[in-house]
């Protein structure tokens, strides 16, 4: 709207100069030389408003210097018109908005000034007999064309400020919507990432829980199956001993209900049978003997430290290494004497298993069968490590360390 108000200011002069030129030249009371002078004036006049007002639209109100000759021209034209032929008038009145349409700041108002002195008649109408009274209809004139163009430019600069105050307000909404396309796009990644999350989790979870149950099955099902072989092919040789069989099958049939046993607790997730109601040191002790009364073999259990109550999955994986390692000295080593010490510290649990019996080579493998490699998956699944030591002749040792986190500590997820 200031724009428009602004262009139809600058037209006006135009308009109005035009009407007052048709009126002189027409007049044919005046001399056809005059009336040619008038319209020479008052086209010059025109260009002259038409390459500084409306050629470069930049000038007004923003350049000082090259709209103060233009309005200087123009009330100079402007009164000379005036003089000529009362016609131009008109021309005279139309200096006053152009004033304020042409003229920066507190100019506009000296603009105004001059043109009521140019409109009562120049400045030797101020100094004629007449003269205050054509001071007063200057004065008069001036002030009301003053609050005028006062009037005018208050409005406008509450429009202008309207205006601003919509288009902040309007480019803030298009901040905002874009704002919410971003959080909606956002969002959607999010649910989609959080999908991807669940779904590895998920496969994670599984492939966990696969090989958790793989070791559960062959700390269970294969070392009882192991165990009752065992003594079935004992059982076998000493056919023509009816008490020795009959005690090889008593001890596989315990066998074999125990891994009975530990595969249903294993499918419930409970902690083994032998650490159930008890604790780790007399568990192991249990274990070990039983181990060194199956097999014939002299074994020994020794613990150091303050022995505490440790979280279960501690407990459960110190006691599945310690009988996968039994497991194993029973399968190759055919040891004389074994020896199983548990040690507390301040932060881990060590579990070390030694035998007397036939080693291996460093440069062989040093456990690629399932048992170590469970072993070390259930190790290392509590940050722990294991250490193995062997040479030929010289039996094996092998190191568990893991974390001593107590019995408070919650749960880790499977």
């Amino acid at each position: 709207m200031v724009k428009d108000w602004e262009k139809a200011w600058r037209t006006l002069l135009l308009f109005l100069l035009g009407v007052a030129a048709l009126i002189a030249v027409a007049d044919s009371s005046a001399p056809l030389t005059a009336r040619a002078v008038d319209a020479g004036l008052s086209l010059l006049l025109a260009g002259w408003h038409w390459w500084m007002v409306m050629a470069h639209p930049a000038w007004p109100e923003r350049e000082l210097l090259p709209m103060a000759v233009y309005f200087a021209v123009l009330v100079a034209v402007a009164g000379v018109l005036f003089a000529r032929h009362p016609a131009y008038g008109l021309l005279v009145l139309a200096c006053f908005p152009t004033a304020f349409a042409t003229l920066p700041g507190v100019y506009a108002y000296l603009g105004v000034a001059v043109t009521s002195v140019v409109a009562v008649g120049g400045p030797n109408a101020l100094l004629s007999n007449e003269g205050p009274w054509s001071v007063a209809l200057a004065v008069t004139g001036a002030a009301l064309a003053a609050f005028i163009g006062w009037s005018i430019r208050a409005l406008e600069a509450e429009i202008e400020q309207r205006r601003a105050a919509n288009q902040a307000l309007a480019e803030a909404n298009e901040a905002l919507e874009s704002a919410n396309q971003r959080l909606a796009r956002l969002g959607q990644e999010n649910a989609e990432l959080q999908g991807r999350l669940l779904a590895a989790a998920r496969q994670t979870g599984v492939t966990g829980e696969r090989s958790r149950l793989a070791r559960e099955i062959h700390d269970t099902v294969a070392q009882g199956l192991s165990g009752i072989v065992t003594q079935l092919e004992a059982a076998e040789e000493a056919a023509h001993d009816a008490e020795s069989v009959r005690r090889r099958l008593a001890v596989a049939r315990t066998l074999a209900r125990e891994s009975l046993s530990e595969v249903r607790r294993s499918l419930d997730d409970l902690r083994p049978g032998p650490l159930t109601g008890t604790r780790l040191p007399e568990a192991l002790s249990a274990l070990v003997a039983e181990w060194g009364a199956v097999h014939e073999t002299a074994a020994a259990f020794t613990v150091t430290g303050t022995a505490r109550l440790l979280h279960p999955e501690v407990e459960v994986t110190v006691y599945r290494v310690v009988q996968e390692s039994l497991a194993n000295v029973a399968r190759h080593a055919r040891a004389g004497k074994t020896g199983v010490t548990l040690s507390y510290m301040e932060d881990v649990v060590v579990a070390d298993i030694r035998d007397d019996g036939v080693g291996f080579a460093a440069a062989e493998p040093s456990g690629t069968g399932f048992g170590l490699t469970a072993m070390r998956q259930r190790v290392v699944r509590l940050a722990g490590r294991v250490e193995v030591e062997s040479a030929p002749g010289q039996g094996t040792a092998i190191s568990v360390t893991v974390p001593a986190i107590p019995a408070a500590a919650e749960r880790e997820p499977r």
